[in-house]
């Protein structure tokens, strides 16, 4: 069945309460075909995102997922597992951690509208209403973005508007996906949302993202490391935000000291964070200095020389973008760009995601510049 909209009153029926049961969430889902998805959540002072509600749609059918009730979720779940069901999203970062934490999942299928739109225009960050209006006519009200989610009853323009998330979905989807095949462009588009997945990194890998984490000698690096590791698995623990244990800053400065004491810390760490986890820190530390292995050091910024060159490939790929009528991220993001000149420095090769598709549009004009540069 074509995908279509629905109309407000026909939403409105189908979704005029939330779903609370598994039954009644596998009629929703029965049928086969893509399935459009949205969650809603809540992320203030937690680790993990709080799932509120999960809003899907079918040809058929749409529903409103109540994402605190009892549930199983396993139809949701078998659902989006489905090689054969294409599930639609729009800008599913922040969705698919949801679905991670709380469901242990990752669609086998999945799209994303705003990645997809991006290679039709030069937008690449375009919102899902913005899209809905620009391809399908149809205006809709965002005035319930920082609405209270977790609360319950939900109120009528809570449910109004989750349900306009995805309402559209289906037949935004398939306006698009007409367009990237038109443009020869829908082989692109799939190749790149093979670069997207859930989130993976490990509590003993967090110390590599820390700002200066570079600069460390090896010694305190290996203390580092230790330590984030620690804060990483305590921060998810009481599923508070890692600055609501101990800062990074703070981190990176004991990571540098010889020996550590109560009183050390609190020269640095606030009373309350002393007394919660000093002894904690104290512990982990010595076990640093008694840990033989030195980890590997993170990367270091480009330099200045580097960073002219990477500025040239920027340079041209933002051309070639606009001569293509695509959005310039997709070609000249700062940091694809880096990880392209880093690759082809320490091992002469294109890293394997820049693909075929990129190959073909900048890869002669970086090969020249790389080799240049040598």
């Amino acid at each position: 069945m074509a995908a279509r909209s629905f109309t407000p009153s026909e939403a409105a029926d189908l979704s005029s309460e939330l779903v609370t049961s598994d039954t009644v969430l596998a009629d929703a889902l029965s049928g086969a075909g893509d399935v459009a998805l949205d969650t809603e959540f809540m992320r203030t002072d937690t680790f993990f995102p709080i799932p509120a509600l999960y809003q899907i749609a079918t040809t058929t059918d749409l529903a409103l997922i109540d994402a605190t009730a009892e549930l199983s979720f396993d139809p949701l779940m078998d659902a989006l597992s489905d090689a054969d069901r294409t599930v639609v999203m729009h800008a599913c970062s922040e969705d698919i951690e949801v679905l991670k934490t709380h469901l242990g999942i990752f669609p086998r299928s999945l799209v994303d509208t705003q990645l997809a739109h991006a290679f039709v225009k030069a937008e690449f960050s375009k919102s899902y209403a913005a899209l809905v209006e620009d391809y399908l006519g149809v205006a809709l009200e965002k005035d319930e973005t920082r609405s209270d989610w977790l609360k319950r009853p939900l109120t009528t323009k809570q449910l109004a508007y989750a349900r306009d998330d995805v309402l559209h979905l289906l037949p935004l989807w398939a306006a698009i996906r007409a367009e990237l095949e038109r443009l020869g462009r829908f082989e692109w588009f799939e190749a790149e949302m093979d670069r997207i997945g859930p989130n993976t990194a490990l509590p003993e890998d967090y110390f590599r993202t820390m700002k200066g984490a570079w600069r460390l000698v090896p010694e305190a690096l290996r203390t580092l490391k230790h330590l984030a590791t620690w804060r990483e698995l305590e921060a998810r623990r009481r599923d508070v935000p890692r600055a609501r244990t101990i800062r990074d800053e703070h981190l990176l400065t004991i990571a540098t000291w010889q020996s550590i004491s109560e009183r050390d810390l609190a020269e640095v760490l606030p009373r309350g964070a002393v007394r919660r986890y000093g002894a904690a820190l104290i512990e982990t530390f010595d076990e640093a200095q008694a840990d033989a292995e030195i980890p590997a050091a993170p990367e270091q910024p480009i330099k200045s020389r580097e960073a002219a060159i990477v500025k040239e490939l920027r340079g041209i790929a933002s051309v070639v973008a606009e001569r293509e009528g695509m959005a310039p991220e997709l070609l000249a993001r700062k940091r694809d760009v880096e990880a392209v000149f880093r690759s082809y420095r320490d091992q002469g090769t294109f890293p394997d995601w820049f693909g075929n598709w990129r190959h073909e549009l900048i890869g002669e004009p970086f090969f020249t510049v790389l080799e240049g540069s040598k």
